[in-house]
């Protein structure tokens, strides 16, 4: 999950819950309303220091892609897809030739 989603559910999760729990104890329109962005904000808060934290512990080195090993290992499979696309190609016409020799047969047969 990208840290823009994350912050965006927390957001949105927060909003839900203050909503809730400000009905549930404020008649005051001010109330619900100022409680709402309080608990909204306070949840704001708390997933941004969430994703700040993990960002700053995580080891980017042990992230990095190679992308010249990729490129490699790409070559060599398709290399190997096109060694196995010529059997393949091999063995169809062998069974071809063995069908049209059978049906060959089954005909001069009376």
């Amino acid at each position: 999950m990208h840290s823009e989603n994350y912050i965006s559910f927390c957001v949105v999760s927060g909003f839900f819950i203050g909503l809730i729990y400000s009905f549930l104890s404020f008649d005051s329109p001010e109330m619900i309303l100022f409680s709402t962005l309080l608990i909204t904000s306070i949840f704001y808060l708390i997933a941004i220091s969430a994703s700040s934290l993990f960002f700053w512990f995580l080891d980017f080195q042990a992230k990095c892609f190679n992308k010249h090993q990729m490129e490699e290992n790409l070559e060599y499979y398709i290399d190997q897809f096109g060694k196995r696309e010529e059997e393949l190609g091999k063995l169809l016409k062998y069974i071809k030739k063995n069908d049209s020799q059978d049906q060959e047969k089954e005909q001069s047969y009376p």
